[in-house]
């Protein structure tokens, strides 16, 4: 396990989380695609066990979700 490597990959999807808040607000319910977006990113660690940095110290190995379109 490659402790470095996770500890991107939690920063990029915490960033892809903030980027999706506005999802998720009280007053807007979110299509089914959202709902499962949010969820595969909060699911990335456990989905990528293979993840690393390259020696440009860039991730690989790493599936991320497509985000839905609306």
């Amino acid at each position: 396990m490659n402790l470095d490597a996770y500890h991107y990959l939690r920063k990029e999807r915490d960033m892809r989380l903030a980027q999706t808040d506005w999802m998720a607000v009280a007053d807007r319910t979110m299509t089914p695609a959202q709902i499962d977006y949010r969820q595969s990113l909060r699911d990335m660690p456990a989905n990528n066990p293979d993840v690393a940095l390259n020696d440009a110290g860039e991730l690989i190995n790493v599936t991320w979700p497509t985000e839905p379109t609306s």
